[in-house]
């Protein structure tokens, strides 16, 4: 951690939180992730040793706390006060990015194993059916195959069939997925255009859309368009009005 030699609190708050990954480290908290492997697994491009090093300094600093076991050994991290008080930091970060510096993705940014961990988390589970729903979901552009175990009790993801008779199979461009979760597209278009595609009984693919919360950026996302026009025509050049000095 690096000093800017500033009395500054937007500079003490950079000492801690400005490294590379480390407030993608906290995002990956705030979701619910808090072992070892599995913040690996959100944070694709991460080392193991940088993510052991980033952890180190947020324990440090009071921002993480590590639960150890029997004979010292790390169980799990958990968010202090301090780093769970981070939460509307990286709510409008997010939001932010998502009406200034958001684009059409590269192929490169399309990871459908972090997709479909991050559509998981955002399960509403007071609208799932009471029984367990087991969903196929296919990815094109890459091709991968994953099954989500719905329960109103839990949430889960399995690289391999989970042994349960599927219910419900989706079909799915990544890029367009990651559009519907992000906010840049509707689900009823993509299905209207075919890039998602759902078969199975006709309540659970009525049911589908509304299983979801989607990403907690995604209002913002859809507000995007909105806000840069309201900003550019605050901006915009206009007349000068010479105000009268009020009196001593």
């Amino acid at each position: 951690m690096r000093s800017y030699a500033q009395y500054c609190p937007v500079a003490k708050a950079s000492e801690i939180l400005g490294d590379r990954w480390t407030m993608l480290i906290v995002r990956e908290m705030l979701g619910g992730a808090s072992g070892f492997n599995e913040l690996h697994r959100g944070l694709p491009g991460i080392s193991r040793s940088v993510l052991a090093d980033r952890l180190r300094l947020l324990e440090r600093v009071e921002v993480v706390e590590r639960r150890t076991g029997p004979r010292g050994r790390t169980l799990d991290y958990r968010l202090t006060p301090a780093g769970r008080d981070l939460e509307p930091v990286v709510q409008a970060i997010g939001e932010w990015g998502v009406t200034w510096s958001f684009t059409d993705p590269r192929p490169d940014e399309l990871d459908p194993d972090l997709l479909i961990v991050w559509m998981a988390r955002h399960v509403d589970r007071d609208r799932l059916p009471p029984d367990r729903t087991v969903v196929q979901f296919d990815f094109r552009d890459p091709a991968k195959r994953y099954w989500m175990v719905l329960e109103p009790a839990e949430v889960s993801v399995c690289l391999q069939h989970p042994g349960f008779d599927v219910d419900l199979h989706a079909t799915a461009d990544t890029e367009t997925l990651y559009r519907v979760y992000l906010g840049r597209a509707e689900l009823a278009g993509a299905l209207r255009a075919g890039t998602v595609t759902l078969s199975g009984p006709r309540e659970l693919q009525r049911g589908f859309g509304r299983w979801f919360a989607w990403s907690a950026f995604a209002p913002a996302s859809r507000r995007a368009g909105e806000r840069r026009r309201a900003a550019a025509r605050l901006s915009a050049p206009h007349s000068v009005q010479v105000e009268r000095p009020l009196p001593l």
